[in-house]
């Protein structure tokens, strides 16, 4: 057995924004946390993720899902004051109006259909193809009409994770590099993870994964149905004025002008332009394809052609955590005590990641949470017997 080196009241594993947001907000109310992060700070999904606070897309479906999603957004109005006071880190914050536009019949049918139960929770209205032009008359004349949202976010997401992770160290959580190989059971309960010849010995083990998920199902001997779902985006530059909104499609991602200037177009995550299921890599992947360029600058295109003079700057790639439901999976793992699962965020790991802290607080302080939702909708006890997830439809149905 590994020496015992260091103890915590919480050992929370993965330092990406998930992970930081769980530290902060455990720290913040007195636990003492220590954070293990093999890579470095936001090195995995929030490094490359678009920070794009959507409410109106697919991600989220009727009921519990939406409804998460609508708190979740809200955190952040208060959050973001919060972090930049206390650690001093701008994350290009911003909240403009949203359009969600449809190009064609199918869009059309598609967000007219979800606006039916996404207007009872949010402000949000069918525009014609006329007044959304009159809001960005740059935009194809192809355009049918839109979803338009009064107010949106986007922030930039790694400077997100960083000021989480500072937050948290100055609330006295400790940070360290450290490759978790097992957990330490005691009968059903996990005390403590093992780091190669060191232990560190806790009360409770939050598992904040993101894409390397599949390391949590053998250490738990319990089903962790993630998957990486491999997604690329494009920085541009561009010497038009910037977007008086924030854009997105259900076939063509998002366009967003960003706060330092730059333009964010994408996401390919979810929509297949070859013969590969939904992007999925084996592991985490980073590398960017002249074929996912080529497909984001053709999308850009067919939303607003004046792009043509537009340089793309960076080219970013990477994995997100995709659940075999297109859930979340926060909470308990049956049959162990001492061990709490935040994974599967999918797509919208940035924009869940505060809700999702405080969801593990409540668990970990043993509290009634005080939710708009019902947090057992995204236990990991949903999976109980899963054998044979199959990712190819919770893919198809990523919308970024």
């Amino acid at each position: 057995m590994p020496e015992t080196t260091d103890t915590a009241e919480v050992v929370v594993v993965g330092a990406g924004a998930v992970g930081a947001a769980i530290a902060y907000e455990l720290s913040h109310r007195g636990a003492k946390v220590v954070v293990l992060e093999k890579d470095s700070i936001g090195s995995g999904s929030s490094a490359h993720a678009t920070g794009f606070l959507s409410i109106l897309g697919t991600e989220f479906t009727p009921g519990d899902s939406f409804a998460m999603g609508v708190e979740a957004y809200r955190d952040f109005i208060s959050l973001v004051p919060e972090l930049q006071q206390l650690t001093g880190i701008d994350m290009l914050y911003q909240r403009p109006p949203a359009l969600r536009l449809a190009l064609d019949e199918e869009e059309e049918r598609l967000i007219r259909g979800s606006l039916e139960w996404q207007s009872m929770l949010v402000s949000a209205e069918w525009i014609s193809g006329s007044e959304v032009r009159r809001i960005e008359p740059r935009l194809t004349e192809a355009v049918r009409g839109a979803a338009y949202e009064p107010e949106s976010a986007q922030l930039d997401s790694y400077r997100l994770n960083l000021a989480l992770a500072r937050a948290a160290e100055l609330n006295g959580a400790e940070i360290l590099t450290r490759t978790v190989t097992s957990l330490v059971r005691e009968g059903s309960r996990i005390t403590g993870v093992v780091c190669g010849d060191e232990t560190i010995s806790c009360d409770t083990v939050v598992l904040a994964p993101g894409p390397w998920a599949d390391a949590c199902a053998e250490w738990l001997q319990f089903p962790v149905p993630v998957s990486p779902m491999k997604g690329e985006r494009l920085l541009l530059s561009y010497a038009g004025a910037p977007l008086s909104c924030m854009i997105s499609s259900p076939m063509r991602g998002h366009m967003i002008t960003r706060v330092d200037g730059l333009w964010s177009v994408g996401s390919t995550g979810g929509r297949d332009y070859d013969d590969r299921e939904s992007f999925r890599g084996v592991d985490f992947d980073r590398q960017p394809t002249e074929q996912a360029k080529f497909e984001l600058v053709q999308r850009a295109l067919d939303v607003l052609p004046d792009l043509a003079d537009a340089d793309v700057v960076e080219q970013l790639a990477g994995s997100r955590p995709l659940s075999v439901d297109r859930k979340p999976i926060i909470g308990p793992v049956p049959g162990l005590d001492g061990v709490l699962l935040a994974t599967g965020h999918s797509t919208k790991g940035i924009h869940l990641a505060p809700i999702t802290a405080r969801m593990i607080a409540s668990y970990v302080f043993g509290e009634v949470p005080a939710f708009k939702f019902n947090p057992e909708a995204f236990a990991p006890a949903r999976f109980t017997g899963l054998k044979s997830p199959d990712f190819h439809e919770a893919g198809q149905g990523v919308d970024e």
